[in-house]
């Protein structure tokens, strides 16, 4: 027969677990927050014509596997189509912009909840591999939309995709310190759980 000591204790230990469980929530929330605000403007800067312009004429080179249909740099996420493209080609990029932020920030929140109490350099590079993540699955789609707007065959829908991926990988490991940055520089909620009330 339970006491009524033991019926307390229950009761505060189901409400410490709540309280936890409602911490790493919290916890989880805001380095998501930050991995997709950080991505989110990312795709922004990307969907910017004169910076695209500006960067494209001093880096010219970063251009050359484009001339081979493979996507360049991350998707950008623009209102209206940017040059002679259509509005088929900005809604497919547009998509595969918010693809990468939902990528990326479902990528951050995994990590959190699996480890709520990582150090600092597990943070850094959950928020590196998030873009990571997110710039290649964007690379995907985007590779698929390359194939299908040149009327590709079998070779060009598997070989399109793949190296829409690899070189969104890689974008997205040039850019990567950038929300991983961003998440060390957030402000982190300690995970302590309240205090058991007393038992009378």
């Amino acid at each position: 027969m339970r006491t009524k000591t033991d019926a307390l204790r229950g009761r505060a230990a189901d409400v410490l677990r709540g309280r936890a469980a409602d911490a790493v929530r919290g916890r989880a929330g805001d380095a998501t927050v930050v991995v997709a605000g950080v991505c989110l403007l990312l795709v922004l800067l990307h969907g910017s014509g004169t910076l695209l312009t500006a960067f494209t004429a001093r880096a010219g080179l970063s251009v050359a596997p484009s001339a081979l249909g493979v996507p360049f740099a991350l998707p950008g996420l623009r209102a209206t189509p940017l040059g002679a493209t259509d509005w088929s080609w900005q809604l497919c990029e547009n998509f595969a912009a918010l693809l990468l932020v939902a990528v990326a920030a479902a990528r951050m929140r995994r990590h959190v909840r699996r480890r709520p109490d990582a150090g600092r350099g597990r943070r850094l590079l959950a928020g590196w591999t998030a873009l990571i993540a997110g710039a290649a699955a964007a690379g995907v789609w985007r590779g698929m939309v390359a194939a299908r707007m040149v009327e590709a065959g079998l070779w060009g829908w598997l070989l399109l995709p793949l190296a829409g991926a690899l070189f969104g990988a890689l974008w997205g490991l040039a850019l990567g310190w950038l929300p991983g940055a961003a998440v060390l520089a957030a402000k982190r909620p300690p995970l302590t759980a309240p205090r058991a009330p007393e038992a009378s």
